[in-house]
């Protein structure tokens, strides 16, 4: 029977009673009740009120081990007793694990409950230890906090982070961004095939960590002008910046080997080329790089393949440092070169038609 006029009386609560939004609600503080809103729930007639058998039973069941009903008694006295400090006190006490620890959720919220209520209780030594203990421990608690939100902000940042830059062993496979300047996250060894392709960066910063681009890797970016790729760069791919038409300005260090075909096909722009020592090979790189109008060949170059420079029509001037090195067919077709005669009587005629 017992049982029974508990569930009818927590059924008469509601869930605003219970609801933690009404420790929060100022007007609590104005309600008052007697002992006949009470009519419905039970409590033993050798205690004078219920609100004398409520707080004897949440102390006696929080010390039995039993805390989830110890709180639900702590509860209906905050609420039918706002003003009576030991409903807030046992909230408390069960929300810190008796009182080891006030830093959870809205403990402040419950403290301020606690410090309204009734300090004209002659067990007031309970209330004011614990508003003691808050005082002394609020500096570490809200450090705490700052730190916690700093690491949450920064756990969202980085979601948002790795939702821009897909990466997968190393490999960065997709840029879903919409930076106009990127830096290339310190984890990425390989800049994946067609990983920006298409994409509105117009700025890139490579680390030196980066060892690989591949394929189309920012081919068609419209809005880039200037690339400057690190020295740990040993293998690019075809076509890696073709058709970025805005592109001014490349730098190219001579780790990387062999200058792919297609590398910067199309780009109308390019006027500054910067080829570092040690490459060796150039492939069909530059064709139709409409604005090109100088380029030096450096001496560690010793093949530079057919078409490698054709349909850069304003190509005038170009210096091929090493003497041995192999020119193969239409690789100046379409340019105007000033030394164009010296060129054919040392490559021959195949090198322009």
């Amino acid at each position: 029977m017992k049982k029974l006029l508990k569930t009818l009386a927590l059924a008469a609560l509601g869930f605003t009673l219970f609801s933690f939004s009404a420790y929060s609600d100022e007007s609590s503080y104005d309600e008052t009740y007697d002992e006949s809103d009470l009519v419905y729930f039970y409590w033993d007639s050798s205690y004078n009120s219920y609100k004398a058998y409520a707080e004897y039973k949440a102390d006696f069941l929080y010390e039995s081990g039993n805390t989830e009903d110890a709180f639900w008694y702590y509860r209906v006295l905050a609420y039918f007793y706002p003003r009576y400090y030991k409903g807030w006190w046992g909230i408390i006490r069960c929300f810190s694990g008796d009182f080891k620890n006030l830093d959870f959720v809205d403990s402040e919220i419950l403290i301020a409950k606690l410090e309204k209520s009734d300090f004209k209780s002659a067990k007031k030594k309970n209330e004011n230890d614990v508003l003691a203990q808050w005082n002394k421990e609020l500096p570490a608690i809200q450090k705490a906090r700052k730190e916690r939100a700093e690491l949450e902000a920064k756990k969202r940042a980085d979601n948002l982070y790795n939702m821009k830059f897909v990466r997968h062993n190393g490999v960065l496979e997709q840029y879903n961004g919409s930076d106009p300047e990127v830096i290339i996250p310190e984890d990425v060894t390989v800049i994946g095939q067609a990983a920006f392709r298409q994409t509105c960066v117009s700025k890139v910063v490579f680390h030196k960590n980066v060892t690989e681009i591949q394929k189309d890797a920012f081919a068609n970016c419209g809005s880039l002008k200037s690339i400057s790729i690190p020295s740990t760069v040993k293998v690019i791919g075809e076509g890696a910046f073709r058709q970025c038409m805005n592109l001014e300005s490349v730098e190219l260090p001579g780790s990387i080997k062999k200058l792919p075909n297609n590398l910067f096909q199309g780009c109308k722009r390019l006027t500054n080329v910067q080829i570092g020592r040690g490459t060796e090979e150039i492939g069909k790189s530059f064709t139709s790089c409409e604005s090109l109008a100088a380029i030096t060949i450096p001496s560690s170059v010793t093949i530079i393949a057919e078409f490698a420079f054709s349909g850069c029509t304003k190509l005038t001037a170009i210096s091929i440092m090493n003497d041995k090195v192999t020119v193969g067919k239409r690789t100046f077709f379409g340019t105007h070169l000033e030394n164009k005669d010296a060129f054919v009587a040392r490559f021959g005629e195949a090198a322009f038609y």
